[in-house]
């Protein structure tokens, strides 16, 4: 039942079906020793994920940005790509709400994807030197 939370048994069944996950005192002598014991592990419960919604790509070409714009409803794409979507209707092409032309240069993007560059660039310098 633990694993499935589910008992053949169905309402009939007799037994107390608990499915929390309590220490085995093994497992807490182990972090006494290590002197872990009592820490607060709340990094093991944040969700380390970019909660902002911004993309990485343009909805249109699907490819990175070049010279990213945001429309009014908050969608992004490239200058480019925004403009000739513009030429045939004048809809955003996410959601389809009327653009009235604004295409905004998208700073925050800008930022996230220049953060994003300074994280993979120590990762490709790993390389062996001689």
């Amino acid at each position: 039942y633990k694993e499935t939370g589910f008992c053949g048994f169905g309402d009939s069944c007799k037994f107390l079906h608990d499915r929390s996950d309590y220490k085995h005192g093994w497992q807490i002598e182990r972090e006494l020793d290590e002197g872990r014991y009592g820490l607060n592990d709340d990094e093991n419960y944040e969700v380390s994920s970019d909660e902002d919604g911004l993309p990485f790509k343009c909805f249109i070409c699907r490819s990175s940005f070049k010279s990213p714009v945001v429309t009014k409803c908050k969608h992004y794409f490239c200058e480019n790509c925004a403009l000739q979507h513009y030429r045939k209707t004048q809809r955003c092409y996410v959601c389809d709400k009327q653009t009235n032309g604004v295409f905004n240069p998208a700073k925050e993007l800008l930022t996230k994807l220049e953060k994003h560059k300074t994280e993979e660039s120590p990762l490709e310098d790993t390389g062996e030197q001689e």
